[in-house]
């Protein structure tokens, strides 16, 4: 987190904002997880896993919504599906 969510300060890695003394722990918490949801979304779909990865994205859009996730989970909601071929 680069910036403070309630006065837009820069934050320089504290948990803590100089300006405006909000507690930011939680905020930085969920921006993490947010992160590695994607993180582990990415790697799904290196595995050609869509399935996992939107689901994972979805969880990442509800703890931490971002730009970029939210354009990822479009791209990988219109990825083409496999289907398995019947015997």
């Amino acid at each position: 987190m680069e910036r403070c969510p309630v006065c837009r300060a820069a934050l320089n890695g504290a948990e803590t904002c100089r300006r405006c003394r909000a507690e930011l722990q939680s905020a930085i918490r969920a921006e993490r997880e947010g992160r590695m949801l994607v993180d582990a979304a990415l790697h799904r779909l290196s595995l050609d896993d869509t399935g996992t990865a939107e689901r994972l994205l979805r969880r990442a859009l509800t703890v931490h919504a971002t730009p970029e996730t939210r354009v990822l989970r479009r791209l990988v909601e219109a990825w083409p599906r496999r289907t398995v071929p019947s015997s």
